[in-house]
């Protein structure tokens, strides 16, 4: 092997290395790699800074960019409220609703957002129905990472398969070309689960966010400071006064 080859191999495993350990984080990892490509002559400056002028980098950035955008304005909260009052009463119904919504919204947006979206909307939802959260929690991950096949942007590797096809010369997918394929995986993907459920786990639900959350764990300190209206009076009087504040 000559030298860049060694170069190559040693950088590769270094940078494996970061990543497992996480002794840096991952972003300071992939920037010093691609640094030391550069320095050690593996790629020159243009061919280093390809990557960034790449269209699926830039639609990746898009996605990430539309779910945030989607999340701080609060559509995503009213979209997953708006599922949650439609899945109903029942088990079955609730896994029926659910998993189509979202495996439409991961199609376009990030998976693991929408995943992250509708955790405490039906973590709620089945303490308030008596329900087991984690049948409907996980039907709900597995229509998130099914959506991502519903069209080319929702997955970077569609992306990057389209991008090696345009470069044979072949003409590219479009953005829908993988949509049959994907309706047919969420539509066996939703009968399994109504047909299956029964074989996941019944945990959560009758317990409530608190036991999920893990809140007895945490504990908060009150300081009154010299001078404030609180700091003459009793213990039971804040206390009275604290649990009657509307907020």
């Amino acid at each position: 092997m000559d030298f860049s080859q060694i170069a190559f191999l040693l950088i590769l495993a270094a940078a494996l290395y970061l990543f497992v350990s996480e002794r840096l984080r991952v972003d300071v990892t992939a920037m010093i790699t691609l640094l030391a490509l550069v320095l050690s002559g593996v790629l020159d400056a243009k061919q280093a800074l390809s990557g960034f002028a790449s269209e699926p980098a830039i639609i990746v950035a898009a996605v990430f960019v539309i779910s945030g955008g989607l999340a701080a304005t609060g559509i995503t909260e009213r979209l997953g409220q708006g599922i949650g009052r439609a899945a109903g009463r029942s088990e079955s119904r609730a896994i029926a609703v659910t998993m189509p919504a979202v495996a439409a919204l991961s199609s376009f947006t990030h998976h693991v957002m929408v995943t992250a979206m509708m955790l405490p909307i039906l973590t709620r939802f089945a303490k308030s129905r008596g329900l087991s959260a984690s049948r409907l929690l996980m039907p709900m991950s597995f229509a998130a990472s099914l959506g991502t096949t519903l069209t080319l942007v929702s997955a970077p590797a569609f992306l990057l398969a389209d991008n090696l096809i345009e470069r044979t010369g072949a003409p590219g997918l479009g953005i829908f070309s993988i949509t049959p394929i994907g309706l047919a995986l969420v539509v066996v993907g939703v009968l399994y689960m109504l047909a299956a459920r029964w074989v996941l786990p019944k945990r959560g639900g009758e317990h409530g966010d608190d036991g999920y959350l893990r809140l007895d764990r945490y504990r908060t300190e009150l300081v009154i400071v010299e001078g404030s209206r609180w700091s003459t009076r009793p213990l039971s009087e804040l206390q009275k006064r604290s649990a009657t504040a509307s907020y």
